[in-house]
C-alpha cells in the first residue's frame, strides 16, 4: 500500500517511535476504514496521482526530482484519504516535523501546487499560502514553486497560457486561484480564506493568535488544510510545544483527532546522537545516499564542537529535532516533568503544605501546594494571579502564555480591579476555600517574606501555622535537591497544570558555595508557581523527615530489639 509504512514497522528504515506509532496508525484506520461507523476512506489512486503530479514538478536546476518513500508517505496520507460522503479530505490539519536540511521546503511547495493547480474543491477561487514569522522564510516555498512552474511553462504552451508566475502572486489564471507568501501578521491575514496552508518554522511564535486566525479564515471551506511545517525549538512555553504534546497522546491513543494527520521524526533519546545509525530517526532524507553521506560529516563535525563546548542541546533541537531547554542549567527536563504527570488521587480529608509567593502585586502571584497521599508520595499543583496594570496583551506576549484560556481551564486569575493590581484579599480567600473544599488539615502555610505583611496578620487571626521560608541556598539547597530527586524516583505526581509546567522550564538553577537554589533572578516573572512550589516542600518535606523518623522510632520501641 504504502512502502515507507511497511518498511518501518518491518524495522526495514531505522525509526522513532512517533513514527512507528504514525504507521501504525495508518494500518489500523485501514481496517476501520471497512466498519461503516468510520467516516474516512483511503483512495489508493488518488494518492498515487498527487504523488506524480509533484514529482512532475521539476527542481530549481532543471533536473526531475524522485520523492523519497517518507515524502510518498506524506502525500499520500493528506491526499489519499477522504470522506466518504463528500469525497473531500479527511485531514484539514496537518503537523509534520522534521529536523533541518531534509526538504520541508520541497514538501510544502508540492502540498502548494497541488493545492493550486489539482484540487477540484472549491472550483474556484483557491487561496494557497506560505505564511512564516518572516516574509524571507515563507518566500522558501513559495520560490520553489515559482521556480518549477516557470519551467513549466516553458514546455507547455497550455501552461504558459493557464498559469500567470509573479514576484509577489502565482496565479491559475483558470480558476481565478492564487498562490502567496505572506508574513505572520494577524492584520494582514485577517482577509485571507486558505484552502491549502503551509505554516513554516512555527516554534518561532509566543502565541496562538496566526495559527488561529489562519483557522478561521478556513472556517467555510469544506475541503481546506492548515499544515505546519516546521523544526522544533529552544523554547517549550510555547504553542507548537503544548500542540506537540497533544498529538503524542493522540498518536499514544490517550487522545483523540480524526482529521489530524501527524509525522514527527525525532530522536528517542538524547544519548541516541552519539551513534550516526540513530540520525535518520530526525533525519528522514538520510534514505537518499548521497544527501546521507553529505549531512553526516557536516552534523559529526557539528556534533564534535558541540561536544566541546559542553552545549549539545541546540545541536540536538536542530538537528535532531528534540524539544529542549535552551539551558544546561535547567532545574528539571520537560521529559521529566512529563513523566510525572500521573491520575489524581483523592485529595480529600488529608494533610496539605501550601506555599505563597507573592512576587510584584501588578505581575503574577502563584500559590502552590503539596499533599502526602501515602508511602512517601506526594501530590502537587498550583494557581497563579495575574496582574494586568501595563496591559494583559502585552504580558500575554512577553510571557508566550494564553493567560485567558488557562482562566477558562481554571489554572489562573486574572484581576478585576481598576488598578491591574493583584488582589490579596482574593489570593486569602481562594485558599480558605481550597482548603474547605478538600477538608484539608493545614499542616503549613509556607510563604517567602518578602511582600508578605499583607497577608501575614490575616493567616495569623485564623490560627493558620505559618513557616517562614528564608530566601537563599543555606535555606533551599537540600529541598531543591530532593524534589528533583523524588520526581526523578516517580515520588511526586502533578495533574500536567500548564502554569506551573512553564514555570518548571523556566526555572534554572543558581549554584554557590552553599549549594543549589532556583535563580529568582532569572525569569523571574515566570517562575513563580514552582517558587511557590519550593516554598512548601521545605515545610512538607521537613515535616515528613520528622514524621518518619518518628515512625521509625516507634517501631524500635515496639519491637523485641528494644529493651531497659
Amino acid at each position: 500500500m504504502i512502502r515507507y509504512v511497511d518498511d518501518v514497522l518491518a524495522g526495514k528504515v531505522p525509526a522513532c517511535n512517533k513514527i512507528k506509532q504514525a504507521c501504525e496508525r495508518f494500518k489500523r484506520d485501514l481496517e476501520r476504514s471497512k466498519s461503516n461507523d468510520f467516516k474516512f476512506y483511503y483512495d489508493e489512486d488518488e494518492a498515487k496521482r498527487a504523488c506524480k503530479f509533484i514529482e512532475s514538478l521539476p527542481k530549481t536546476d532543471g533536473s526531475k526530482l524522485t520523492m523519497q518513500p517518507f515524502q510518498e508517505w506524506i502525500i499520500s496520507e493528506l491526499y489519499g484519504w477522504r470522506e466518504k460522503d463528500t469525497g473531500f479530505r479527511r485531514y484539514d490539519r496537518a503537523f509534520i516535523s522534521m529536523s533541518r536540511k531534509n526538504g520541508k521546503t520541497y514538501l510544502a511547495s508540492g502540498m502548494a501546487a497541488n493545492g493550486l493547480l489539482r484540487e477540484k474543491n472549491p472550483a474556484m477561487n483557491r487561496q494557497v499560502l506560505f505564511v512564516s514569522n518572516a516574509l524571507k522564510q515563507a518566500k522558501l516555498g513559495y520560490n520553489m514553486l515559482a521556480s518549477g512552474l516557470r519551467q513549466v511553462r516553458k514546455q507547455s504552451k497550455y501552461m504558459r497560457q493557464r498559469i500567470k508566475v509573479q514576484k509577489q502572486e502565482i496565479a491559475d489564471l483558470e480558476t481565478g486561484s492564487k498562490a502567496l507568501a505572506l508574513a505572520s501578521d494577524t492584520s494582514t491575514l485577517d482577509g485571507f480564506a486558505g484552502t491549502t496552508v503551509i505554516l513554516d518554522e512555527w516554534h518561532e511564535a509566543k502565541d496562538r493568535k496566526v495559527y488561529n486566525v489562519l483557522k478561521s479564515g478556513q472556517a467555510n471551506e469544506d475541503n481546506s488544510l492548515l499544515a505546519v511545517i516546521s523544526t522544533s525549538g529552544l523554547n517549550l512555553n510555547v504553542p507548537m510545544h503544548a500542540e506537540y504534546e497533544m498529538l503524542s497522546d493522540v498518536l499514544k491513543g490517550k487522545a483523540k483527532a480524526d482529521r489530524y494527520f501527524i509525522a514527527i521524526w525525532e530522536l528517542d533519546d538524547k544519548e541516541e546522537v552519539y551513534d550516526q545509525k540513530n540520525w535518520i530517526k530526525a533525519n528522514p532524507l538520510f534514505s537518499e545516499p548521497h544527501v546521507k553521506k553529505k549531512m553526516t560529516e557536516k552534523l559529526q563535525a557539528d556534533l564534535d564542537i558541540a561536544i566541546k563546548q559542553n552545549n549539545t542541546i541546540p545541536f540536538l533541537v536542530k538537528n535532531m529535532n528534540m524539544w529542549l531547554q535552551a539551558s544546561e542549567d535547567s532545574y528539571i527536563s520537560a521529559d521529566d516533568w512529563n513523566a510525572g504527570k500521573g491520575v489524581q488521587s483523592d485529595l480529600n480529608n488529608r494533610d496539605v503544605y501550601i506555599g505563597v509567593d507573592l512576587s510584584k502585586s501588578n505581575d503574577l502571584t502563584a500559590v502552590s501546594w503539596i499533599v502526602p497521599t501515602g508511602n512517601g508520595h506526594f501530590y502537587c499543583d498550583s494557581h497563579s494571579w495575574v496582574g494586568t496594570k501595563y496591559g494583559l496583551d502585552s504580558k500575554i506576549k512577553r510571557d508566550g502564555i494564553d493567560y485567558r484560556s488557562l482562566e477558562r481551564a481554571g489554572e489562573c486569575s486574572i484581576t478585576r480591579l481598576d488598578s491591574g493590581i493583584i488582589d490579596y484579599d482574593e489570593v486569602y480567600h481562594y485558599i480558605q476555600e481550597m482548603i474547605g473544599q478538600h477538608n484539608w488539615t493545614v499542616k503549613a502555610i509556607a510563604y517567602d517574606p518578602y511582600n508578605f505583611d499583607a497577608l501575614l496578620t490575616k493567616f495569623e487571626k485564623d490560627s493558620y501555622p505559618l513557616f517562614e521560608v528564608r530566601q537563599g541556598t543555606k535555606t533551599l539547597n537540600i529541598p531543591t535537591r530532593d524534589f528533583r530527586e523524588q520526581l526523578y524516583a516517580g515520588n511526586i505526581k502533578h495533574n500536567g497544570n500548564k502554569i506551573l509546567a512553564y514555570a518548571v522550564n523556566n526555572a534554572i538553577l543558581k549554584v554557590d558555595n552553599n549549594g543549589w537554589q532556583i535563580d529568582k533572578a532569572r525569569n523571574s516573572n515566570r517562575i513563580d508557581p514552582v517558587a511557590a512550589l519550593m516554598n512548601a516542600y521545605v515545610a512538607a518535606m521537613d515535616c515528613y523527615q520528622e514524621e518518619e523518623a518518628n515512625q521509625h522510632a516507634n517501631e524500635y520501641y515496639a519491637s523485641e530489639e528494644f529493651s531497659f
